[in-house]
């Protein structure tokens, strides 16, 4: 019988908890999100929206950055992989695999993780 790992040694990326308000787009609608966990592979939020799972999204988050004092622009494409509907208030948890983007964002984002890592 094969025994699973446990969750976290299955992900492949660093992730880190991290409160972002970012703009999900889609081809009928636009809503913003917030994030509650972010790695270079995805990212975990909470949504006003029932966004279907399999649903691909266009995301633009922005980072803070060290070496300089704006923000930097992030632009990612996604697909919803997790839906998990929050009772209280109606609201929806949802889990975003992230499926393209520029190897320079991507690169950012893994710099960003580890120095907030390192805090």
């Amino acid at each position: 019988m094969r025994i699973p790992k446990p969750i976290l040694d299955r992900r492949r990326a660093l992730r880190i908890r991290e409160s972002l308000p970012f703009q999900i787009g889609h081809k009928d609608y636009e809503c913003q999100a917030v994030s509650i966990n972010i790695s270079s592979s995805g990212i975990y939020c909470l949504v006003d929206r029932n966004i279907p799972v399999m649903t691909q999204l266009d995301l633009c988050l922005f980072l803070p950055s060290v070496e300089k004092k704006r923000a930097k622009k992030i632009e990612l494409r996604g697909v919803v992989v997790r839906r998990e509907k929050q009772a209280a208030t109606g609201k929806f948890f949802i889990a975003i695999y992230f499926s393209r983007a520029k190897p320079v964002d991507r690169e950012f984002l893994e710099k960003y993780i580890l120095q907030r890592l390192k805090k």
